[in-house]
């Protein structure tokens, strides 16, 4: 497919609410500022507003770290979660301690996606990030006009994602440990090396892995959040009898980023634009 990354991106954004990564080890950090490929959905990276030495002040608005998560799960709505079950003929050692594991099943006809994410730990501009994002906007800086910011990063030590090809699918993917604690358990004695058990169909499976555990390495970044730059006045309703405070306002909130493609047919391909007829 040749728009396979933008249709994974676009349907993963529909359920996570968040942008999609198709190249999770490229590295993501907070505070980067770019723009979106069009024909690929990747963002594109100019720089990041920490370690531009003009915007001292935002070294006062430094990302917070959250806690780890067990794991995260998206399904497109074009594919359906089914239970585990390889069936009783296939013996796969691991299989039954690994805490995360799941079965899905794609339409005929339709592409799909899945993303699985291991202990997934978000990063974000938060605390009084309205002042920051006030103070950027206020500065109308050239080389960040209308620019997408990165204000969130979810980075894991293990992904994996998977887009279907329009055919009857079912996959099954498990993240298996190489002792056999359950993956949420970690030993005192350091890290769990992990793999990947995976049957899949004819769509496209990526995946990786690093050590879980104490001082495990949060190598890649399957999802983040980005903002668009932009800082314009907005007009509201000014009708006969309105009063004047109504009328022309000024937006100093980053806006959400758009997808700057049309909506996309089952190839990833935009679909054509027609002008609505009437009589």
């Amino acid at each position: 497919m040749k728009y396979a990354s933008r249709k994974y991106i676009d349907l993963i954004l529909e359920v996570s609410s968040k942008w999609a990564s198709w190249d999770p080890p490229h590295p993501i950090k907070v505070g980067d500022y770019g723009t979106i490929d069009k024909a690929t959905g990747r963002f594109e990276k100019d720089g990041n507003i920490y370690d531009d030495p003009n915007l001292s002040f935002v070294r006062d608005h430094q990302p917070e770290i959250l806690p780890p998560e067990e794991k995260m799960v998206f399904t497109s709505q074009t594919a359906q979660t089914h239970e585990f079950n390889l069936g009783p003929e296939v013996t796969i050692p691991g299989i039954a301690e690994a805490s995360i594991k799941g079965q899905w099943k794609f339409k005929s006809g339709k592409t799909g996606a899945v993303l699985v994410i291991a202990q997934p730990r978000s990063s974000l501009i938060s605390g009084n990030a309205s002042a920051l994002f006030k103070t950027l906007l206020d500065l109308d800086l050239p080389h960040l006009k209308d620019k997408f910011l990165v204000t969130e990063t979810v980075a894991c030590p293990a992904y994996g994602l998977y887009l279907s090809n329009k055919t009857d699918d079912t996959i099954s993917l498990a993240l298996l440990a190489s002792t056999p604690l359950p993956i949420p358990v970690i030993s005192a004695g350091g890290s769990i090396e992990a793999k990947w058990y995976s049957q899949t169909g004819a769509g496209v499976f990526r995946h990786g892995c690093a050590p879980l555990g104490p001082g495990q390495s949060y190598s890649f970044t399957p999802l983040f959040v980005i903002k668009r730059l932009r800082k314009r006045g907005t007009f509201g309703w000014r009708g006969r009898g309105a009063p004047e405070e109504e009328g022309e306002q000024e937006n100093l909130e980053l806006e959400d980023a758009d997808k700057p493609w049309a909506p996309l047919d089952e190839d990833g391909e935009e679909e054509p634009f027609e002008d609505p007829v009437y009589d």
